[in-house]
């Protein structure tokens, strides 16, 4: 199994918008999505011509986060 970027795995999850805290310059709040995955963290092994991949490790909650700005966050729980 090749590695796939966080982006790429969020990109077709239901996206939640959630405000957490009022701050300095009103309601702190984003839009977040979570995935249960296996990290690409375990013992490398080279798979075809795709060269050194990772395979998959322990599993994990991955996070992401959409700002209002358009800054994008990601990760792992």
């Amino acid at each position: 199994i090749l590695s796939i970027a966080a982006e790429h795995m969020l990109a077709s999850a239901k996206w939640k918008a959630v405000s957490w805290r009022s701050g300095t310059k009103g309601r702190l709040k984003a839009r977040f999505a979570a995935l249960r995955v296996r990290t690409a963290d375990g013992p490398p092994q080279r798979i075809w011509d795709k060269g050194q991949q990772h395979l998959p490790g322990d599993e994990a909650w991955l996070i992401g986060e959409q700002r209002a700005s358009g800054e994008k966050k990601y990760y792992l729980a």
